[in-house]
């Protein structure tokens, strides 16, 4: 058997998935990759294109700097090389081909192979390195398949991630031809003629944030797979220069539902007792509820639901560091109060206070 072409892999994978998948535009898979070749890819390599990898480099660069002021990036690691050969797999298996009588145990062994290949990537080890990896898998929830429905007078067709052969959109005024395109976002192409299981591919697609716990955080507003709170979002946001990092990220989307995800998944700390793991979260949420209050940019009204609980525990965690901390000034301190007393006087304060002091009183 020859030897697998690591070179001619890597290059199709860089140009025709990593680079768009940064730099946006459309993007290429090639064939499954596999977990063999995803994990040997990367070592010693450099895409073959150095003013692509120029761009890439400089767009990861502007990503990075939304969060912190860097003036460069390194190349792709053996892991980031894996990382992507995964999601490169996982969006694979969504493939319309697959979708045959002979073909769907296939789209099901591609994910299996992912989990081997992530099961060998190693977590993040340092800021530095949870940094690179966002700066390379920010946009995974972009990922869209575009189907293209055309209609004429006497007939219609469907394609799934294809564009319609020429001769269907011939003379379009005299065949009344009429083309629709949908696109369709990666975690909804099971619904959408996919093969794999939607919770299947979401647990391929956790298993994958795991591996980039920023990305994870930093997306964590996406509908599916819904956010929870890890030992790799807990460790980076437990640290200080990881915690400002977080808080950079988040204040970048919508403010309602990143609420919604992490007061449910702060509330499911709190259900299982994990008080440790509680407070980490918790002071996340206060140090969201202090800036919203300093400069009055916080939701108005307390809300209801999981968004609710996630503003009803930072202002009451937050009203307690204003009594504790020298880092706020005495004379703004009455303000900061007033502003957080909504929702520290609301219902679902009340229910965040009883699950502090069972989860506190089990640890």
């Amino acid at each position: 058997m020859a030897a697998p072409d690591f070179a001619g892999v890597a290059d199709r994978v860089f140009v025709g998935f990593m680079a768009p998948l940064v730099l946006g535009g459309p993007m290429k898979t090639t064939r499954p990759i596999g977990s063999k070749v995803a994990l040997a890819i990367g070592e010693e390599r450099v895409a073959g294109d150095p003013e692509l990898v120029s761009h890439v480099n400089l767009a990861r660069v502007r990503r990075a700097r939304k969060i912190v002021p860097i003036d460069r990036v390194e190349n792709a690691t053996p892991a980031e090389w894996a990382l992507a050969c995964a999601i490169h797999d996982i969006v694979q298996s969504n493939h319309p081909g697959f979708d045959g009588a002979f073909k769907r145990k296939s789209a099901t062994k591609l994910l299996e192979m992912v989990d081997a290949t992530l099961e060998r990537v190693a977590l993040v080890r340092d800021l530095r390195e949870a940094l690179s990896r966002h700066t390379w898998f920010a946009r995974i929830f972009e990922i869209t398949r575009t189907d293209t429905d055309v209609a004429w007078w006497v007939g219609s067709s469907h394609f799934k991630g294809e564009e319609p052969p020429a001769r269907l959109l011939a003379w379009p005024e005299l065949r009344r031809v009429n083309v629709t395109k949908t696109p369709r976002p990666l975690m909804e192409m099971p619904q959408a003629g996919g093969v794999v299981d939607a919770v299947r591919l979401g647990g391929a697609v956790a298993a994958f944030l795991a591996r980039t716990p920023l990305t994870d955080l930093a997306t964590c507003a996406r509908g599916a797979p819904l956010f929870a709170w890890s030992a790799p979002t807990l460790g980076l946001v437990g640290s200080p220069r990881g915690h400002t990092m977080v808080t950079r990220a988040l204040a970048r989307e919508p403010r309602g539902a990143v609420d919604a995800a992490l007061g449910r998944a702060t509330r499911e700390l709190l259900v299982k007792r994990a008080w440790k793991a509680a407070q980490i979260a918790l002071d996340l949420l206060a140090d969201r509820a202090l800036t919203d209050a300093a400069t009055d940019k916080g939701a108005k009204g307390a809300g209801t639901g999981d968004a609710a609980f996630a503003r009803a525990a930072g202002a009451l965690v937050a009203r307690a560091k204003l009594a504790q901390t020298d880092a706020v000034a005495l004379r703004d301190r009455p303000r900061l109060a007033a502003a957080l007393e909504p929702y520290v006087a609301s219902p679902a304060a009340r229910e965040v206070e009883a699950a502090i002091a069972a989860a506190s009183s089990a640890k």
